[in-house]
């Protein structure tokens, strides 16, 4: 399940439990309007009591396939587990955004930096 908040030129993303396709389809409208109507974005995405994707979901998250991408600047991906770091590796060859992880202790850190 997600949850999202928009603030200025800011997405804040909450991802809880296991996301499925319906999540991203939910998602890609909303970041699609935002990448629209903004010339630079900033996305944070905290991962909360998070267990993962299926399988459909993992690969429509890689792909985004957002229109006007290049206004996506930065990233901020929230997490509390090794695979969650190493999934932010996984993302850096399909995006121009400058994405980072921080650990949930350095969320604050993670909301700073997204600004």
């Amino acid at each position: 399940m997600i949850t999202i908040y928009k603030k200025e030129a800011t997405v804040y993303m909450v991802a809880e439990n296991k996301l499925d396709a319906k999540d991203y389809e939910n998602l890609i409208p909303v970041l699609t309007e935002h990448i629209t109507a903004h010339p630079q974005v900033y996305w944070y995405i905290e991962m909360e009591n998070f267990e993962g994707w299926t399988a459909e979901a993992y690969w429509k998250g890689i792909e985004l396939n957002l229109p006007n991408e290049k206004h996506l600047k930065r990233v901020a991906l929230v997490g509390s587990v090794k695979w969650q770091e190493q999934f932010t590796e996984v993302l850096l060859p399909f995006s121009e955004a400058h994405i980072k992880f921080y650990k949930t202790e350095e969320k604050d850190d993670a909301k700073e930096w997204i600004k």
